[in-house]
């Protein structure tokens, strides 16, 4: 077994989050549909929901999609968030190549360096990684206000941060018997803050979400670890 680093475990625990959407009910909205559920996860405008586009929302209430056909009640897809790791630097030089926000946001990005903080050779944990990491969606810094940032893009990311956790928890390589706790910072423009408020943007895309600090121990891989 190679030298497993927290990069690895994040894009595992990542793959582990629950996309799945329970629509309980379809209502027609005009010419779209109206897609009744009591947890739209981190459904946002312009995403796609099992491939059809979502024009309207209301967290854990309904979403709209377009839709030729009238949808049936069911289990809906969202796409798996996209994952980014490295420094703020690396990071925007990576995402400014990609042009489509659609090809890029939401995402999962974990800051580097995180510290890696090694146990003793007695200790059933590898070690304990002090995670900065940031779940982000694309936002109209030009008409929304503070509070459609919150409603349109920070709660939807809070929500994918809660999915996330929840995959935490169950990772077969997370020592959950240590309580994992974290903080969490909302930002309705991501970028560098002062009292004053945002006073420059960190990366060329415009976006909003939260951050959240934890810190994650690791289980040690033993032989016929998976």
């Amino acid at each position: 077994m190679g030298l497993i680093t927290t990069t690895d475990h994040i894009k595992a625990i990542i793959n582990g989050i629950d996309c799945n959407i329970v629509v309980s009910s379809v209502e027609a909205s005009g010419s779209n549909w109206k897609l009744i559920s009591s947890n739209t996860k981190w459904a946002t405008y312009g995403k796609l929901l099992s491939g059809k586009k979502i024009v309207d929302f209301v967290l854990n209430e309904y979403i709209t999609i377009q839709s030729v056909t009238a949808p049936t009640p069911g289990t809906f897809t969202l796409l798996m968030p996209y994952f980014f790791s490295g420094t703020f630097l690396e990071t925007n030089i990576e995402l400014t190549k990609t042009k489509s926000s659609a090809n890029k946001l939401p995402m999962i990005y974990l800051h580097m360096n995180a510290p890696e903080n090694y146990y003793d050779e007695e200790s059933t944990i590898d070690f304990e990684s002090d995670c900065a990491i940031y779940f982000m969606v694309d936002c109209n810094v030009k008409d929304w206000l503070r509070n459609d940032h919150l409603e349109n893009a920070i709660k939807p990311m809070k929500q994918l941060a809660r999915g996330f956790y929840s995959s935490l928890l169950n990772y077969s390589k997370t020592n959950a018997a240590n309580k994992i706790t974290f903080i969490e910072n909302d930002y309705a423009r991501f970028g560098k803050v002062s009292w004053e408020g945002i006073n420059r943007a960190i990366f060329n895309d415009n976006m909003s979400g939260t951050e959240m600090l934890i810190k994650i121990p690791f289980n040690k891989c033993f032989q016929g670890c998976r």
